[in-house]
């Protein structure tokens, strides 16, 4: 009969889980009420214990479906302590990974990753596949927040194995998506969509309805950061009309706040504002109040952008008040804990007290007739503690004596280095100074090029990256270089670079852009003794230069790896460079003679508000301090153009803010260097 009960208990828990993860898919909140009432009338009636840690876990999952995550971490905690009560190792797995959830939910990583961790520990004891596997992917997912992308691809990988060992197509279709989020925020975008497409196939194959709405959704995103807004539009738009086919809250909010952002790019501001609106009023619904935070902004950007500046103003106070509120909620919530952690120790100490005063009182009892037995053996007692604290005292002045010649010579140690490190210091600072030295001023080459700016910033004290200016005759040649590594070693290498331009085109007279190139190249192999087969050396630059002739009314580039961006008639144009290098290595590695190298010269005829940019890859670079996305060339593309019918000087003020606001709190990652000019 018990058998029975139990059996009877876990259909109807298995029923009611169903249940819980159908209420993604319902259209109203009563239903996702009418779930969360069902299972707390199951939790009451149950006897079994197992069926209450199972029912527990399932009330977490869908308090964290709506987005109560107070309520869905006391399920969980109550599955955990229950769970760990009767052994039952399988639900304290799925209550560590609930509680790990909430706290990815939450945005705190390290806690979320010591509970799945913990999850995971014990699904490998059990031998549960498929649990470890979604285990796995929690796992992944962490990691990728982090910004870690390496150790996210190999746990994904591990994931991946698994499902693929209980031929679990489903899982299979997630793991090849998460891949292809890994290569998508690594800017790898032909990667990104052939394991996106590959997870739509799977989906497809085994008619996962949410599985397609995520991958239509993930090729969209990836069409949209390679600039096809078309493609990007076609397939948000699948993934929109699927997930609301499945009545997908969550799904259908993403979907229109991604859809808003591909109209945005096309400039077609109504229909973004439509759908972001869409949006908000969906995740108002399901109570989700970071996105809510998120949608304000978007709205408030959007608005400035259509010069509705008082709705901006508008939506960016409820954004302001939502993220105080969001603030204050976690404030509340860890003002909650330690009283809680207080009261919790004043009642261990009033417990100790209590157990101190009995015994105190039984010791009196037996008072008497202790002190007889016990006055000898405390007479020997205090001789022998007395031994050996006399033994203990001069071993201890040993030591101590030992230990203050210690620290004199650490204290000695120290100031040499201190010491060292002033000397290393000092030096590095004269050495900036001589690198400044040799850098033409901003307005010396303004004098020249009056409509222009250099934003020059060093990650270090002395940077690899430098300019160069000259006027030779009717041409003016400007270049943007970036060498090898930066701080010290680039600094060496830019002292090297200078002379050879300085040489090259002040002394020989030579003002073609491709044989500047070849003229260089073939410097640092000398230079650097680069032309024997058996050196180690691999320092060289990337360089974009140009001569602008205005007798003639043209501009001609050449380049090697860094390419100069053009701006006329509100389009920008990339005029490629070509893929070697200048310098860089031993013969011996070569398939053909670097010092041979041939560099491409582009002719280009100067329109009136012609603007152009020579720039290294240190700004597009820069990774965000809240997630480690690199700012890329499409953003840096579309900061251009946004700003192209400024003033150069403008220009420059909005990158610079840009690359402040972007970075955050992080370090700068390389040496910047960007120079623009309207001809």
């Amino acid at each position: 009969m018990k058998t029975i009960n139990l059996l009877l208990s876990s259909i109807l828990v298995s029923c009611l889980c169903l249940c819980a993860a159908g209420a993604e898919k319902t259209k109203t909140n009563n239903q996702d009420s009418r779930t969360i009432d069902s299972l707390q009338l199951f939790l009451k009636s149950t006897k079994t214990d197992t069926s209450q840690v199972n029912t527990l876990n399932t009330l977490s999952k869908t308090y964290l479906n709506i987005g109560n995550y107070q309520k869905a971490m006391e399920c969980a905690q109550q599955a955990q302590n229950q769970a760990e009560k009767i052994k039952y190792k399988k639900g304290l797995a799925h209550s560590f990974t609930n509680i790990g959830n909430i706290y990815r939910k939450q945005g705190n990583y390290d806690k979320s990753l010591i509970c799945h961790l913990n999850s995971l520990g014990i699904l490998e004891e059990i031998g549960d596949k498929k649990e470890i596997a979604i285990s796995y992917n929690s796992i992944g997912l962490i990691y990728f927040r982090l910004g870690d992308y390496e150790k996210a691809m190999e746990i994904y990988r591990k994931c991946l194995k698994y499902h693929e060992e209980i031929a679990d197509k489903s899982g299979i279709a997630t793991c090849y998506n998460n891949i292809g989020n890994i290569y998508l925020f690594q800017e790898d975008y032909e990667k990104a969509l052939t394991n996106f497409f590959t997870s739509l196939k799977i989906s497809t194959e085994i008619f996962d309805k949410k599985g397609m709405a995520v991958s239509y959704n993930s090729i969209g995103n990836t069409y949209q950061e390679k600039g096809n807004y078309d493609l990007s539009l076609d397939n948000q738009l699948k993934s929109l009309k699927i997930n609301e086919e499945i009545g997908n809250k969550q799904g259908i909010a993403n979907c229109s706040g991604n859809i808003a952002s591909t109209y945005e790019k096309l400039k077609k501001l109504k229909e973004s504002y439509l759908y972001l609106n869409k949006s908000l009023n969906i995740y108002q619904e399901i109570g989700d109040k970071h996105n809510i935070m998120k949608s304000y902004f978007a709205l408030s950007e959007l608005h400035n952008k259509m010069n509705d500046f008082k709705k901006a103003y508008e939506y960016y106070k409820f954004f302001s008040e939502i993220k105080d509120s969001l603030l204050n909620e976690h404030s509340g919530r860890q003002i909650a804990e330690m009283d809680a952690k207080y009261d919790s120790e004043e009642k261990e100490k009033n417990i100790e007290l209590l157990t101190k005063d009995k015994a105190l009182q039984k010791a009196d009892l037996n008072k008497q007739k202790f002190i007889r037995n016990g006055f000898v053996a405390g007479l020997i007692l205090a001789l022998l503690l007395g031994i050996i604290l006399y033994n203990r005292f001069l071993i201890k002045k040993k030591l101590n004596t030992t230990l203050r010649n210690s620290n004199y010579e650490l204290i000695q140690k120290n100031a040499l280095i201190e010491k060292q490190k002033e000397k290393i210091i000092d030096s590095i600072t004269y050495a900036q100074h001589i690198q400044q030295s040799i850098l033409i001023e901003e307005s010396e080459i303004q004098k020249i090029l009056p409509d222009s700016f250099i934003y020059y910033q060093p990650k270090d004290i002395v940077s690899g990256d430098f300019y160069w200016c000259s006027k030779i005759g009717d041409k003016i040649i400007l270049a943007a270089i970036d060498c090898t590594g930066h701080g010290v070693p680039g600094a060496f290498m830019s002292m090297i670079g200078n002379t050879l331009l300085n040489q090259i085109v002040n002394e020989k007279h030579i003002t073609t852009p491709s044989e500047i190139l070849r003229q260089l190249n073939k410097g640092i192999y000398q230079a650097l003794h680069q032309e024997k087969e058996e050196t180690l050396s691999r320092d060289g630059m990337d360089i974009a230069l140009c001569s602008i002739d205005y007798k003639n009314n043209q501009l001609e580039f050449a380049g090697a790896q860094n390419p100069l961006y053009l701006v006329s008639d509100n389009e920008l144009t990339v005029v490629k460079a070509d893929r070697q290098t200048i310098g860089g290595g031993g013969m011996i590695s070569k398939k053909e003679n670097p010092l041979k190298r041939e560099y491409t010269n582009h002719v280009i005829p100067i329109k009136k508000d012609m603007c152009i940019y020579l720039f290294s890859d240190g700004y597009m670079d820069q990774f965000r301090g809240s997630d480690r996305k690199k700012f890329g060339i499409h953003q840096f593309k579309d900061l251009i153009l946004a700003n192209q019918s400024l003033s150069m000087q403008k220009q420059k003020a909005l990158m610079v803010e840009e690359h402040e606001n972007w970075k955050e709190n992080a370090h700068q990652i390389d040496d910047i260097l960007i120079i623009g000019l309207r001809l």
